[in-house]
């Protein structure tokens, strides 16, 4: 496993971070049995991932209490970095406190390495919140602070502030939007990216052939047509170009004997900025299989290529880079 070192900071974090989205059972991700989330985990800590991304949202709570009982089950607090977020109603600076401390009760925890916020909020000026996680900070309860989903406008608030440490955003292969403007900016300005869906829900790890394949549940994102049941983005989709990338990304992989997922985890990771990649696991080969993805580096001319394969989809998706709300109802600014 390699490793990402923050300059100025100690925190030193696994390339691949273990995201916890999907170790309880919702809508999303459908039903997961306990045990083989737990299973998981462990095999991922035993991979070497030391770097473990959580949320309150995330199973209202469940995945913060699982991850919490795992990590003082198995006496694992000292060796693990442990990333959680506020909720977007809970913005304003006195929510903010009570978030962290029951994200903490949670997580059996009296600190967490990275906290974050989860959305900005159009109602509460992100000074404010950042005043009550320096707040955070400075009492010890939060070692480093950072965003998540955070458009240029957002950042542009921020800097005069601080830096955010990280800005944890979705980004892969056939979501490639943040590379319009959010990934340059944070590039410039020295802000790590977090990667989150890097396999689009499986789409990247070749589970799926057609459109009509995909769950309802899996098939809210802009690439969908907004006739999908649980879609809510407004416009028509990009349901054509999607597949045919993804029809493109299948022949290369072949071309140079990977699987899909190995080369989606590997082009990712080779992009600017970005210095860890959240991806789950529903099972502990899942797990190892994640960790062992990331030991093959791919020559120049694949990257290259993937990216020609992935251009039309990228333009067609355009600069917005929420994954579920389309035009003006965006939530990035």
């Amino acid at each position: 496993m390699k490793y990402h070192s923050f300059p100025g900071t100690d925190l030193f974090v696994s390339q691949l971070c273990f995201g916890c989205w999907g170790i309880t059972s919702d809508f999303h991700w459908g039903q997961r049995a306990e045990v083989e989330s737990v299973d998981a985990m462990l095999a991922a800590v035993d991979a070497g991932v030391n770097f473990f991304d959580t949320a309150p949202m995330y199973g209202e709570g469940a995945s913060e209490t699982l991850l919490g009982k795992v990590v003082a089950e198995n006496n694992l607090r000292d060796k693990l970095v442990i990333a959680s977020k506020i909720r977007p109603d809970k913005m304003r600076p006195s929510d903010v406190v009570a978030d962290c401390e029951e994200s903490l009760a949670r997580l059996q925890t009296d600190y967490l390495d990275l906290y974050q916020t989860h959305w900005t909020s159009p109602d509460v000026p992100i000074a404010d919140t950042w005043g009550a996680m320096r707040e955070l900070q400075t009492q010890g309860k939060v070692r480093h602070i950072g965003v998540c989903n955070a458009g240029v406008g957002d950042m542009g608030d921020l800097l005069p502030l601080q830096k955010p440490l990280t800005n944890q955003l979705p980004y892969n292969l056939i979501a490639r939007m943040i590379e319009f403007e959010v990934q340059p900016r944070c590039v410039d300005e020295g802000i790590g990216i977090l990667v989150y869906s890097p396999l689009m829900h499986g789409m990247l790890a070749d589970k799926y052939k057609t459109a009509a394949e995909v769950p309802d549940g899996r098939a809210r994102s802009r690439h969908f047509t907004t006739d999908r049941p649980k879609a809510r983005h407004g416009e028509p989709g990009c349901e054509a170009e999607t597949f045919a990338a993804l029809d493109r990304i299948r022949a290369i992989a072949a071309s140079v004997e990977s699987s899909m997922a190995e080369l989606a985890l590997a082009w990712t990771i080779a992009k600017p900025g970005i210095v860890s990649i959240i991806a789950g696991a529903r099972n502990a080969d899942q797990a190892r299989q994640n960790s062992g993805f990331l030991e093959r580096t791919f020559p120049t001319e694949t990257i290259d290529q993937l990216d020609q394969a992935t251009e039309e989809l990228k333009n067609a998706l355009g600069s917005n880079p929420d994954l579920w709300d389309g035009g003006d109802n965006s939530r990035y600014r």
